[in-house]
C-alpha cells in the first residue's frame, strides 16, 4: 500500500482518539495508547440494520506520534451471545448498530474500545464529493468491475427515486458521470465511484478491505490538505509565521473562540454525516488537540501520518473458507488473534 494513501485515514480516526484537554490514561490497560472504531456500511442507515462491511481499529500514542491501523475482514466468525453458532463480524451491526458492534468486538478481543463513528455509503459518497473526490491506483480489471457495481447501485437508487424515498436531484448529483473510462495510477474518482471501488470484492474480501482503506485514506487526506491550505498554526514560542499565503494564522497556545469555530467547521462535515458517540465538547476539543499534534510534528520536520503501520486480521484471513451452518467465513483462533492485536497495536519500539 502506498504510504500516502493512509495519511488521511489516520486523520478521521485520530479525531476520536484525543481527549479534550491533554492526554488521558486509556481505560483498556495499555497505558496511554487510545483506541477508536470506524464502521462504514453499505445501506442507507447510519446507526443499524445494514451490513457494517468496514470495521477498523486504530491505536495511537499521541506523545510519540505512533499510529497503528488494524482492519478486520467482515467474513470473520466471532462468538455472539444469543446464537448457538459463530456469526460473522458484521452481524452485531445489523442487529444493534455501532454500539452493539463495539460491544461484541470488545467481548471477543478484549480491546476496550469506547468511541466509534459510523457512515452509510451515501454519506460517505457525499463527503468524498464535498472534498473534491479521491485519487487512487486502479487496474483495468478493477475499473471494469467498478463500472458494473456503480451501474447496479444507480439502478437501485433510481428505484428509490421513483418511489419518492429519494430526491431525483440528489440521485442525479450522486450518479453524475459515474461511468469511469480511465484507469492506472492517479485515477480520480467521484463519491459514488469511490464507494464502489472500496467495496469491490470480485477477487477476494481481503483485497476489498485493502481498497476500502485506500478510499477512506484518500478522503481524509483531502480533508487534511484542505485544512492545511487554509490554516498556518503557530505557538507563543515560535511566533506568528510571516509566509501566510492567504491562510488563517491560529495560535494553538491561545486560540480565540473564532479560531475554535473555524477549526470545528473544517472537520464538521465528518461528524454531521456520521453516527458517533462524541459530544460537541469532545469534537471541539479534538479539533484543537489534532492541531497541536500536527504542529508539533511539523516543527520536528516529520509528518505524524508517515509512520502509520497497518495490518489486516484475522490471522486466518487468507485461508480457505470454513463453513458454519451453511455460511462461508473464517473460523479463528481467538487467543492467537488477541495476542496479535496486542503485539501489533501496543508494542513499544
Amino acid at each position: 500500500m502506498k504510504k500516502r494513501l493512509f495519511k488521511a485515514l489516520a486523520l478521521v480516526l485520530v479525531i476520536g482518539l484525543l481527549p479534550i484537554f491533554g492526554l488521558a490514561e486509556s481505560e483498556d490497560g495499555y497505558g496511554d495508547w487510545v483506541n477508536f472504531l470506524l464502521i462504514c456500511n453499505e445501506g442507507m442507515n447510519n446507526d443499524r440494520g445494514n451490513a457494517g462491511n468496514t470495521l477498523m481499529v486504530v491505536a495511537m500514542k499521541p506523545d510519540t506520534g505512533k499510529i497503528r491501523l488494524l482492519m478486520f475482514t467482515w467474513d470473520t466468525f466471532i462468538d455472539y451471545e444469543g446464537y448457538d453458532v459463530p456469526q460473522k463480524l458484521d452481524m452485531p451491526y445489523r442487529n444493534g448498530g455501532a454500539e452493539e458492534a463495539m460491544k461484541i468486538f470488545n467481548d471477543n478481543f478484549d480491546t476496550g474500545i469506547s468511541h466509534y463513528m459510523s457512515l452509510n455509503y451515501l454519506n460517505l459518497a457525499s463527503l468524498i464529493d464535498n472534498y473534491g473526490g479521491v485519487t487512487v491506483d486502479i487496474s483495468r480489471a478493477e475499473r471494469n468491475a467498478l463500472n458494473g457495481m456503480v451501474g447496479s447501485k444507480k439502478e437501485k437508487l433510481q428505484t428509490e427515486a421513483s418511489s419518492g424515498t429519494m430526491s431525483q436531484i440528489i440521485l442525479d448529483l450522486l450518479a453524475n458521470e459515474y461511468y469511469l473510462t480511465e484507469y492506472g495510477p492517479e485515477t480520480h474518482l467521484n463519491g459514488l465511484q469511490a464507494v464502489g471501488f472500496g467495496w469491490l470484492q470480485y477477487d477476494s474480501v481481503y483485497n476489498c478491505c485493502e481498497r476500502e482503506i485506500e478510499v477512506i485514506a484518500n478522503l481524509f487526506h483531502s480533508v487534511s490538505v484542505d485544512a492545511g491550505n487554509k490554516v498556518a498554526f503557530y505557538t507563543n514560542e515560535s511566533g506568528e509565521p510571516t509566509d501566510m499565503d492567504g491562510r488563517r494564522a491560529i495560535n494553538i497556545d491561545e486560540p480565540t473562540e473564532d479560531d475554535l469555530k473555524f477549526l470545528r467547521n473544517e472537520i464538521n462535515p465528518i461528524f454531521q454525516m456520521s453516527f458517533n458517540n462524541l459530544s460537541d465538547d469532545e469534537i471541539n476539543g479534538i479539533s484543537l488537540a489534532l492541531a497541536r499534534i500536527a504542529y508539533k510534528a511539523s516543527r520536528q520536520g516529520v509528518n505524524i501520518f508517515d509512520s502509520l503501520e497497518t495490518k489486516v486480521l484475522p490471522l486466518e484471513a487468507l485461508n480457505e473458507y470454513d463453513i458454519v451452518a451453511g455460511t462461508q467465513g473464517h473460523l479463528i483462533d481467538k487467543d492467537a488473534n488477541r495476542q496479535e492485536i496486542v503485539s501489533f497495536l501496543y508494542a513499544e519500539d
